[in-house]
């Protein structure tokens, strides 16, 4: 192929990878609506669509060489065709045959410049004849011809459709007569536009806004110049009539004092003319800087549908996995929001998603017991709200938010000294803490403690707040309120040794004086009283490595933001407080993608570039700062216990641990491993589940069973990878439960760091 077809067969494929995502979205949404969907009549325009949608995948397949994806797209429009002739029934085994290939074709369409792997071609043969082999049920005796609610316009298509005879061909309506004019007022609605470049064009006019800002900065001090200017004029004009009534007023000076006078007084008239035309052009600047920064951000908004239509079939395979029936609802997926606000809120509800089919949804049997219906109800509820901001309320109806776990976890991990006075709103408000979860079982979908914390960290990034109810038995309710764009948003500017930063508003909780005799030390940290509770305190030049003198005020008063991130808060003490202002907030660049305590940087109204600093990384920084460096102890290493039969995998583990600077033992079976615990001191053990002479699961529960280990930890690693499996690690005492299919060491060794 010469390099001229090649680069047109690599734009179509960019193309067609566009529209088969919208095909496959499409084909989603339609059997998760089916699947919940029992009366016949509306049964019938739902398979015809994803039919049609099916079908036209597979000629975008075949238009642009894809094979593999033209294949699969045969043995759908194959069943759906079924589906139509009544010769064949929706079920949930189906469904749970079909998706797996929905789900391989979207990895293919995601870039279809590369070749499927032979693991996927693989995977493509095994979907195929699962599909191939799918039993048809017995139909109806005389079924009935599924009703095609609009005419087909050739018979090729007719026959393409599953039809034994092409209708006879509709009468061809009359032409209308359209005029010129009329045919120049058709104008398509949409047009197809890459995002990137939607994006570049928002990036560009966002520079705007410093420019704007900038301007309106120099108009505001050329006003200020034209009026010292006029004071001086005065001054001067005063000066000079004095010296008019003095006996050195000869006719020399006369001629200077009324050339100074004309040659000022001319100045000061251009300068204010030329005052009074800038501030006219920056207020002309504002509006339409304004007006064009409005237009572009509504390029980019989008229904919340965009969003949205990717969980139902989260939703139902995370469901299917634990052997739970749960019905998702969404409503307002019409509301238009930022794409880049949508895109970042993906993981925190995917999140809430997970936690409310995991720990939330009950199943079946307890439900009914409960006097619940058999499948759960999980709702994503969107509304617009005032002040340009919208609410995203995600809510279930399950087992709801058990206080008394949440307190005993938070208690455990030091978050609270003690639980006595602790109501239980206070404590459901933990959850969002890291570290903390109620799961009895760590495994790949939860029980970290880390989802919520993602949660409350992005949404606050975005400049937004999240909140949560519960009831017992009744369902828990995350609201999240976040702003519909994330272009610009409110900044305190503070002033620390001759240096200007931001701090976000939405982080900054107060905003306070303090004097010396304020400051308490309580275990080794300088803190002060904050409504009622202690906060610690820093120098925020301290925490940032700023060089420069100490800080000395003459009434002995020093300036504090209080800093608030997730559940920690920190007082920073600045040299300076100039006020709060919307601003605009650009990235580092890509050469800098991170960098500790800078979320990113902004432009004063003089031009200047002004960093924007990161609330949670500064709570940290500050922290760290306050460790003592010299003295500390030497910790002693954690001993670690390996119960492996595999050699390869017992030598993996143990590399991976030594790594982490864990002292490990290898044993080759659970009987081995028994042995060992009762000869030598360990910290934690790591499992196979399954063993010779004795597996992981008989291990476990003989550790539990015994008084002297029953508190060791037990992490299972291992291929059985059931929910029947899972809960009987969570039976026997397992803490973790990690499957060898999706092993990652990080993961490995955070669980293992949580444990100790």
């Amino acid at each position: 192929m010469d390099k001229r077809k090649e680069a047109f067969l690599t734009r179509l494929r960019e193309t067609f990878r566009i529209e088969a995502a919208e095909h496959v979205t499409a084909i989603v949404d339609g059997l998760v609506t089916l699947e919940h969907t029992q009366e016949p009549e509306l049964r019938v325009p739902l398979i015809e669509k994803i039919f049609r949608e099916a079908h036209s995948l597979k000629g975008a397949a075949r238009s642009v060489s894809l094979r593999e994806v033209e294949s699969l797209c045969v043995e759908l429009e194959n069943l759906f065709s079924s589906m139509k002739r009544n010769e064949l029934v929706l079920s949930t085994t189906l469904l749970d045959r079909i998706h797996p290939a929905l789900d391989l074709i979207s990895k293919w369409c995601a870039v279809p410049a590369e070749l499927p792997s032979p693991e996927d071609l693989e995977k493509e043969k095994q979907i195929i004849a699962s599909l191939q082999n799918v039993s048809l049920e017995t139909a109806p005796a005389d079924p009935k011809p599924v009703e095609i609610p609009f005419a087909l316009p050739t018979s090729s298509v007719a026959l393409a459709l599953g039809l034994s005879t092409p209708p006879s061909p509709p009468q061809p309506p009359k032409p209308i007569p359209v005029t010129k004019s009329a045919a120049q007022e058709v104008v398509p609605a949409h047009v197809r536009i890459a995002t990137q470049k939607l994006d570049a064009i928002l990036l560009a006019t966002e520079e705007l806004v410093g420019l704007k800002i900038a301007v309106s900065g120099h108009a505001a001090e050329l006003h200020r110049l034209a009026i010292d200017l006029g004071h001086e004029n005065h001054r001067r004009v005063q000066q000079l009539n004095r010296i008019r009534q003095s006996r050195e007023y000869t006719g020399v000076v006369r001629e200077w004092i009324e050339s100074e006078t004309s040659s000022t007084k001319t100045l000061e008239e251009t300068l204010r003319t030329l005052t009074n035309a800038v501030r006219q052009d920056a207020r002309a600047l504002n509006l339409l800087v304004d007006n064009v920064l409005e237009n572009a951000k509504k390029a980019l908004l989008l229904p919340c549908s965009y969003l949205l239509n990717l969980f139902p079939k989260s939703v139902r395979d995370l469901a299917r996995d634990q052997g739970k029936e749960v019905e998702l609802v969404l409503r307002g997926e019409d509301i238009e929001i930022d794409r880049r606000v949508l895109d970042e809120l993906k993981d925190p509800l995917l999140h809430l998603l997970r936690n409310a089919v995991d720990h939330g949804i009950e199943k079946p049997p307890i439900r009914v017991s409960r006097g619940k219906t058999s499948h759960g109800l999980i709702t994503i509820a969107v509304a617009a709200v005032q002040g340009n901001r919208f609410e995203l309320m995600i809510s279930d109806d399950g087992t709801g938010i058990d206080a008394t776990q949440v307190k005993s976890s938070a208690l455990r991990l030091g978050i609270v000294e003690s639980i006595a006075h602790l109501s239980d709103g206070e404590a459901i408000d933990f959850i969002f803490h890291s570290g903390l979860s109620t799961s009895p079982l760590i495994t790949d979908l939860s029980g970290r403690g880390l989802g919520l914390a993602i949660v409350r960290e992005k949404v606050e990034q975005l400049g937004g707040t999240v909140s949560v109810c519960s009831t017992p038995g009744s369902g828990t309710t995350f609201r999240m309120l976040v702003p519909l764009s994330r272009a610009t948003f409110r900044g305190v500017f503070v002033g620390v040794v001759g240096q200007r930063f931001a701090i976000p508003s939405a982080n900054v909780n107060r905003v306070m004086r303090i004097s010396p005799e304020q400051i308490k030390t309580v275990e080794n940290r300088q803190t002060i009283a904050v409504e009622g509770r202690a906060v610690a305190l820093a120098r925020l030049r301290d925490v940032l490595s700023l060089s420069g003198a100490e800080l000395g005020f003459k009434n002995a008063v020093w300036p504090v933001v209080i800093v608030r991130a997730q559940d920690q808060e920190i007082a920073l003490v600045v040299d300076e407080v100039f006020g709060e202002q919307e601003m605009m907030v650009k990235g580092l660049g890509p050469q800098l993608p991170r960098v500790r305590n800078l979320a990113g940087a902004s432009i004063s109204p003089s031009g200047a570039v002004i960093p924007v600093l990161h609330a949670l990384d500064l709570i940290g920084s500050a922290g760290f700062a306050g460790k003592p460096t010299f003295g500390s102890s030497v910790q002693k290493k954690k001993h670690l216990l390996i119960a492996e039969d595999s050699i390869t995998a017992r030598t993996l583990l143990k590399t991976i641990l030594e790594s982490a600077g864990y002292q490990v033992t290898a044993s080759v079976d659970g009987l081995d491993a028994l042995t060992r615990l009762k000869a030598s001191s360990f910290d934690l053990v790591v499992s196979d589940v399954d063993m010779p002479k004795m597996n992981g699961f008989e291990l476990t529960a003989r550790i539990r069973a015994d008084e002297k280990l029953k508190g060791l930890p037990v992490v299972l690693v291992t291929a059985l990878g059931s929910q029947k499996d899972r809960e009987y690690g969570i039976e026997v005492g397992a803490n973790a439960y990690l499957i060898k299919s999706d092993f990652d060491q990080g993961n490995l060794i955070s669980i293992i760091q949580r444990l100790l």
